[in-house]
């Protein structure tokens, strides 16, 4: 539980560069998450250097943090492939939201820091990342991972709240 306690959202890194071994194991954790159906309907694009996807720069007011990331990763769904297995259940939201979710916490566990950059659904923000990756519009981008080392170490953060848990059914507490 180590690494889902210290992984906490970073805005601001070094310069020192992210290894290939490093971004392949953040592909691997990405890659190994939960998949409703199995439909492995996700799709990972690695941008490396600072300042990468400067059209989600542009149009998203906390996407600074690409600015001094040394990688980012965009996770995506192939919509055509998801709907294709069943058109009423398109699951892919859930499935690259598992996907990043690893790739967050894996980057703890190696001592990268990272910021989970929402892109959709709002739609100016999906439209410049499908720009910034020549993406067709059936491919949809969830969200961008800035990486890199720390500028700064946060301590970690336990947010076990034990009035938010209900075992069985619901009741209102004062």
């Amino acid at each position: 539980m180590n690494a889902i306690f210290t992984r906490r959202s970073i805005r601001k890194f070094t310069d020192e560069p992210v290894t290939d071994q490093e971004l392949e194991q953040l592909l691997r954790a990405g890659m190994a998450a939960a998949c409703a159906k199995n439909s492995q309907n996700r799709l990972f694009f690695v941008e490396r250097g600072t300042g990468s996807l400067p059209g989600l720069i542009q149009v998203h007011p906390n996407a600074f943090a690409l600015k001094t990331a040394q990688a980012a990763i965009v996770v995506a769904a192939d919509r055509k492939k998801g709907a294709a297995l069943d058109p009423l259940n398109d699951w892919w939201v859930q499935d690259c939201s598992a996907a990043i979710q690893n790739i967050l916490v894996e980057a703890a566990d190696l001592g990268l820091g990272t910021l989970w950059v929402g892109v959709w659904p709002d739609p100016k923000r999906v439209l410049a990342v499908q720009r910034d990756l020549e993406l067709p519009e059936h491919i949809a981008p969830l969200g961008a991972v800035a990486i890199g080392r720390p500028d700064k170490v946060k301590e970690p953060n336990d947010r076990y709240e034990a009035e938010k848990v209900f075992f069985g059914k619901y009741e209102e507490r004062s």
